[in-house]
């Protein structure tokens, strides 16, 4: 919100009412009570709105885990929200130059916030709204909260270009195959300042490499360089996992019950060995799993927390701390809590 104050002078010398006027003025600033340090925090309280352009940061589950669901990835979930009431829900490729995007959901939203209360409902649902601060909000989701933060860097014309294509997607009649790109006149922008940013910066690695050769360095031989594809592989696989249908509705079938049944079980296993490869060479490296540790370590893996596992695992409670306890023991060797073997698991 911007306030635009102007002071004009009414006359070239200082009359008595102007000196009273310029006292109290003087007298308010001093004592603490200065009416624009009250506008300015006026201004302050009133700065947050809703309407803009929200990125996708990181989803918060409700055993405590939180998911980076920006940093390394190519698709970055985007929310449209505009004063009309209308909200688009779109994934930007923000690696490739031609900027492909997947069209995911419009519709209408209304939003309200008072000193007592903020009311948010989208698609004729209410959901619950975190206002973080001006520029971070959080919108629970039920298993987990997804936090936004507000990224107004976008080309406004990028916005309306990304807008008409999602409101073309959702036609009756469109093709479900088309593939959405942002014509060259949306993606360009400022591209020019970006060549001369980019230019230096490309001769200064230049000039480094051939600085490094020269001087006869090589690169020193390490175990890690064998893996590095496979861990930017099972990244990925963990990527595509997490942001599918099917991890969604796991996240809302694991804290219900009845316990998941014997074909639940096998193709949560089979998804699993899909997204994480390495999480399960790992464990059958260590030692022998029976079924039931096996399941309780995958479901710890996504962060189910143990009162949800007992259900699934049909054990009581205090009986998944043992077993995680006993597991730790028969990894390592030694003594170790359930919370040292959920540790292990998760950063595995």
């Amino acid at each position: 919100m911007k306030a635009d104050t102007r002071y004009k002078s009414t006359g070239n010398r200082l009359t008595y009412e102007a000196t009273r006027r310029l006292l109290s003025f003087l007298v308010l600033i001093l004592t603490g009570c200065g009416l624009p340090e009250d506008n300015q925090q006026e201004a302050e309280e009133e700065e947050f709105s809703i309407v803009g352009t929200w990125e996708l940061n990181e989803l918060r589950f409700l055993s405590g885990q939180r998911v980076d669901v920006r940093t390394g990835y190519e698709y970055v979930w985007y929310r449209f929200l505009e004063d009309d009431g209308t909200y688009y829900v779109v994934e930007l490729n923000i690696r490739d130059k031609k900027k492909p995007l997947k069209p995911h959901e419009m519709s209408e939203y209304f939003f309200m916030m008072s000193p007592y209360d903020t009311v948010y409902i989208e698609h004729g649902r209410m959901r619950d709204i975190t206002i973080i601060d001006n520029h971070t909000i959080g919108i629970d989701r039920g298993a987990y909260v997804e936090i936004f933060i507000k990224n107004d860097k976008l080309p406004a014309d990028m916005v309306s270009e990304i807008e008409r294509s999602v409101e073309t997607a959702f036609r009756p009649n469109h093709n479900k195959n088309t593939q959405y790109i942002m014509p060259t006149s949306a993606t360009t922008g400022n591209s020019h300042i970006w060549i001369w940013v980019a230019v230096p910066i490309v001769l200064l690695i230049i000039s480094l490499y051939i600085r490094y050769k020269v001087r006869g360095k090589r690169n020193q031989p390490s175990s890690m360089d064998g893996n590095t594809g496979t861990i930017m592989e099972d990244r990925h696989s963990e990527q595509a996992f997490i942001h599918s249908d099917y991890y969604l509705t796991l996240r809302r079938r694991l804290y219900e019950e009845p316990p998941l049944k014997r074909d639940e079980w096998k193709e949560l296993e089979t998804q699993m060995k899909s997204a994480y490869p390495q999480f399960f060479r790992n464990l059958t490296e260590k030692c022998q799993l029976s079924e039931v540790e096996l399941r309780v370590c995958i479901l710890t893996k996504l962060g189910i927390p143990p009162s949800a596992i007992a259900i699934h695992t049909c054990r009581e409670y205090s009986s998944i701390s043992s077993i995680r306890s006993r597991l730790y023991y028969k990894m390592f060797g030694k003594k170790g809590g359930a919370k040292d073997l959920d540790e292990y698991i998760i950063n595995l």
